[in-house]
Order: structure tokens, then sequence, then C-alpha cells
């Protein structure tokens, strides 16, 4: 996983997206996490926030990856 810039489009149709990191302050968040981003695990973040995303090595494996691969 890594991190990428929320795009225009995103913006627009989601409204605003804030930093998850610069509260009770609203700043708009410039970085996101690369593929399931979600607010509660801090994966948006503005320019100064953006070391605080974090981004997993391991790729997280479903329910449906551990009954197919675990047993193999």
């Amino acid at each position: 996983m890594s991190m990428r810039l929320v795009r225009t489009k995103e913006r627009t149709s989601a409204g605003n997206i804030y930093c998850d990191h610069c509260k009770p302050a609203k700043v708009d968040a410039v970085y996101r996490k690369v593929g399931f981003a979600d607010h509660k695990r801090g994966d948006f973040s503005c320019e100064a926030h953006k070391h605080l995303i974090r981004i997993n090595v391991e790729r997280e494996l479903t329910e449906a990856d551990h009954q197919t691969w675990m047993q193999v």
C-alpha cells in the first residue's frame, strides 16, 4: 500500500474531505491511502500530516483469502 493525492473528482463527489489529524479545524485533505481509506483509521491527511498515514507493507487478507490460501 502507498498513498496518493486526493483527486478533484473524488473531492467533488464526496463533498469536503478533511484531514483526520487537524481536528477540530477543518483543513482539506491532500493525501489519502491507496485502496480502502477510512477516516476512523486516519487515512486522510493534509500536507503537514502526511507522515502520519500508516502504510501496511503486508497485504491485508480478506476472509475469503484466509479460507482459500491458509488451508493450502
